[in-house]
């Protein structure tokens, strides 16, 4: 099987240079050579985003194309239903022997929200994106218990077949896509958010107006 795969899902509604930001640094932390992006279709707690699937597509391709080691997968994309973490992951799973499941520190909070969220553990490890003062869930904490999963460095993880966290709260970026989508509805410059790529794609096809 193929070395250990990093995976960051998100709708990416539009891709910003903090989600990009995001996949190198989990990249250079684990020391690892492949991290796939997966776009969701339809996710199971946010509303589905008014965005074309394939204008998301491209615009992460776009955003993408100068990092290698970063590979867009539509795989989510391919299945007319909710897209379900778990099976994304069991699919990735049949094909590389090590998963680590990249989120940040809110989706961590909502994880037993999440549908089968307990296999997600038997699946992968994963990383969480903290900041510094950023507040865990207890009752969360509890529920993966975090006691026997927290481990400190990527050595101890990847020493693990699965079920290992890290907490990183040296990565901080704020900002979210939807508040990019309000600044572009508005007219303001998004052009220190967006790569100029993204931002041309956007205008071209008259993306996130009124």
């Amino acid at each position: 099987m193929n070395s250990p795969l990093a995976v960051l899902g998100g709708l990416f509604d539009p891709v910003h240079n903090g989600h990009v930001s995001a996949a190198q640094f989990a990249l250079e932390f684990l020391s690892l050579q492949r991290l796939k992006m997966i776009p969701c279709h339809l996710p199971n707690h946010k509303a589905v985003p008014d965005t074309l699937a394939v204008h998301r597509l491209a615009m992460l391709t776009l955003a993408t194309a100068c990092y290698p080691q970063i590979e867009v997968d539509p795989i989510e994309l391919q299945r007319d239903r909710v897209s379900y973490t778990v099976d994304t992951l069991t699919e990735l799973k049949t094909r590389h022997s090590m998963l680590v499941f990249v989120l940040g520190v809110d989706s961590f909070n909502s994880l037993p929200e999440w549908h089968d969220w307990q296999k997600i553990l038997e699946l992968s490890h994963l990383l969480v994106l903290s900041r510094q003062g950023a507040t865990l869930s207890n009752e969360t904490l509890r529920a993966v218990d975090i006691k026997h999963r927290r481990v400190d460095t990527s050595e101890q993880m990847l020493a693990c077949r699965n079920g290992k966290i890290i907490f990183c709260e040296n990565f901080d970026y704020a900002m979210a896509s939807s508040e990019i989508r309000k600044k572009i509805t508005r007219g303001d410059d998004v052009s220190a958010e967006l790569d100029a790529e993204i931002v041309q794609y956007i205008k071209d096809n008259s993306l996130y107006q009124n």
